[in-house]
C-alpha cells in the first residue's frame, strides 16, 4: 500500500544546515528511540498487518498524491497533501495540517498542529495511524498464541521465550480481561515440558477445601472423603497456573510456601510428603506489595512467586492491536468495518481489555448479520467517548482551528435534536455518511447515531 519511509543520517548526525535549534546537543540515555507510524486502518478496512513508518528528519508529506513521505493513494477523504511530519534532532515528532478538506486529528479532536507523543492516535482523511516512540532495535520472538505489534507484545513475546525453558517461578502482573491465561499456557508452551497445563482460579476455591484441592488428601482423611491427588500432582512434569493468587487464603499461604521450596506436597491425612515435579505461573491483579504491607499476604511467598515478573500491558496502552485482535476475534469470512467504528474502537478506554473486545466482537457478528460492513450504530451504546487521561492531555497539546467542526460533547446543546423527517433529510443530504452529519452539526458521532437508533432509522439506506 505505501512504503516505508526511513531517514539515512546516523542517531546523532546533524545537517549541516540544521538550526541552533536542531544543533543542541541531544543527551541519550538508555537504548535509542525513535518516533514510528502504523497504519491500522485505510481504504475502508483494517490494515493487517500494520504498515510501518519511520518519518525521516526534517519533513515528511502525508497525503493521497505526494511525490514522496507517506502516500495515502486509496484514501478519498486524504487531501493530495493532507499534512507534514517534522521530526527535530532533540526527539520530537510534530503534525501540521496543511489546510486540508476534512481536517487532521489527533485522538479524535482536529488540529492545526500538535506535538505526537507515544500511544496517540492520528487520523489523515479516513486513515488511522497509532503513534509509537520506541526503542530503534527491540527484540520478539514468535508466540504464535499472542496477537500484537505494539512494543509492549513484541518485548512480552521475547521474555516468554528466555524464561520458558528455564525452571522459575512467573508472576503475570495484570488488569483483568487482559489474557493472563493465554500468556501462561504460552510459559508451558515455551518450556518443552511434557507433562500437562492445569489452570486454577484461587479466588473460586473455598477457603476450607483450599489446602485439599490444591495437595490432595487421602481416603478417609475425612468424613466420606475418597483419595484425590491435588492439582499440584495432576500437573506433575508440567504447569501449575495459580490464577488471582492474591485471593489464597491466608492458612494455606505458609503451605503453598513449603511446596514451593521443598518441590513436594504433603496430601490431607498424609504423615509424608509425596515428590512432584511441577513448574509454577502465578498470575494477580491486585497490589500484592500494598496486601503484603496489610498482612493479607506474605512477603516471603510473594518473593518465591515472582523470580521472573512478567507484565501485561492493558489494551488501552497497545493501541495498535485492536483491529487486528477484534479481526482475529471476527473470524472468517470477516465483513469490512467503517472508519466510524474504527474510529470508535481506537480511541475507547477498554476498561475490561481484551475480554471486552472479544464480547464486542461478538455482538458486531450477531447483529451485522450479512452485512458487508460493519457500522458503529451496531455497537454504539458500549463504545463511550474518549476520556481517558491521555487523550485529555493530547487535547490540550493541541491548537485548535477557531471553526474547529471536530467531535464535541454531547452535551453542547446549541439547538434541539432533530426529529425524525429532518434526520432524514440529513441522512439523504449526505448519503448515509455520520461523520459528515456530526461535523455538519458540530456534534460527536455517537450522538448521531444515538438520534438514528432512536428513530429506528437504516442508515444503509441512505447509501449509494
Amino acid at each position: 500500500m505505501a512504503k516505508d519511509v526511513r531517514s539515512n543520517d546516523r542517531p546523532g548526525d546533524v545537517p549541516s544546515d540544521a538550526t541552533t535549534e536542531e544543533r543542541a546537543p541531544v543527551i541519550r540515555r538508555g537504548p535509542t528511540q525513535v518516533f514510528r507510524l502504523r497504519l491500522v486502518y485505510s481504504s475502508e478496512d483494517i490494515v493487517s498487518p500494520p504498515v510501518l513508518f519511520t518519518p525521516s528528519r526534517g519533513a515528511t508529506p502525508v497525503g493521497r498524491d505526494v511525490e514522496s513521505g507517506i502516500r495515502l493513494p486509496r484514501d478519498g477523504r486524504a487531501s493530495r497533501l493532507h499534512a507534514t511530519l517534522h521530526s527535530s534532532a532533540l526527539g520530537q515528532l510534530r503534525v501540521v495540517d496543511e489546510k486540508s478538506r476534512n481536517g487532521t486529528h489527533v485522538n479524535g479532536r482536529r488540529v492545526d498542529e500538535a506535538l505526537l507523543e507515544d500511544g496517540d492516535v492520528l487520523s489523515i482523511g479516513d486513515s488511522y495511524f497509532v503513534v509509537r516512540a520506541e526503542a530503534e532495535q527491540q527484540a520478539d520472538a514468535p508466540v504464535p498464541s499472542l496477537v500484537g505489534d505494539a512494543p509492549s507484545m513484541r518485548a512480552l513475546r521475547a521474555a516468554i521465550h528466555r524464561v520458558g525453558p528455564t525452571a522459575v517461578t512467573v508472576l503475570l502482573l495484570a488488569e483483568s480481561g487482559c489474557g493472563k491465561e493465554v500468556v501462561a499456557r504460552a510459559v508451558h508452551d515455551a518450556s518443552r515440558r511434557r507433562g500437562p497445563f492445569v489452570a486454577v482460579n484461587c479466588s473460586a476455591i473455598p477457603e476450607g477445601l483450599a489446602e485439599s484441592q490444591l495437595f490432595g488428601h487421602l481416603a478417609n482423611a475425612f468424613s466420606g472423603a475418597v483419595a484425590r491427588p491435588g492439582l499440584f500432582r495432576a500437573a506433575d512434569g508440567g504447569t501449575l497456573f495459580l490464577d488471582e493468587v492474591g485471593d489464597l487464603p491466608q492458612a494455606v499461604q505458609p503451605k503453598l510456601l513449603r511446596v514451593l521450596q521443598d518441590r513436594m506436597v504433603l496430601p490431607v491425612g498424609a504423615t509424608s510428603p509425596v515428590a512432584c515435579d511441577v513448574r509454577i505461573v502465578a498470575a494477580t491483579n491486585r497490589d500484592l506489595t500494598a496486601d503484603i504491607a496489610a498482612h493479607r499476604f506474605r512477603g516471603d511467598l510473594f518473593a518465591r512467586l515472582s523470580e521472573f515478573p512478567l507484565g501485561i500491558a492493558p489494551l488501552r496502552e497497545r493501541r495498535e492491536d485492536v483491529l487486528p485482535l477484534l479481526e482475529h476475534a471476527l473470524g472468517a469470512p470477516r465483513p469490512r468495518i467503517s472508519a466510524a467504528l474504527a474510529e470508535a474502537l481506537l480511541l475507547h478506554s477498554w476498561p475490561f481489555n481484551v475480554r471486552e473486545l472479544l464480547g464486542l466482537a461478538a455482538q458486531l457478528r450477531i447483529r451485522g448479520g450479512e452485512a458487508e460492513v460493519l457500522d458503529l450504530e451496531l455497537v454504539a451504546d458500549r463504545l463511550a467517548p474518549p476520556s481517558s487521561p491521555g487523550e485529555a492531555a493530547a487535547a490540550s497539546r493541541a491548537t485548535t482551528s477557531p471553526p474547529d467542526p471536530g467531535p464535541m460533547s454531547d452535551a453542547d446543546e446549541r439547538e434541539p435534536p432533530p426529529d425524525r423527517a429532518q434526520l432524514e433529510e440529513l441522512l439523504r443530504a449526505h448519503r448515509g455518511v455520520v461523520a459528515d452529519i456530526a461535523r455538519a452539526m458540530r456534534r460527536s458521532r455517537k450522538q448521531i447515531y444515538r438520534w438514528i437508533s432512536h428513530h429506528g432509522l437504516d442508515v444503509q439506506r441512505f447509501r449509494g
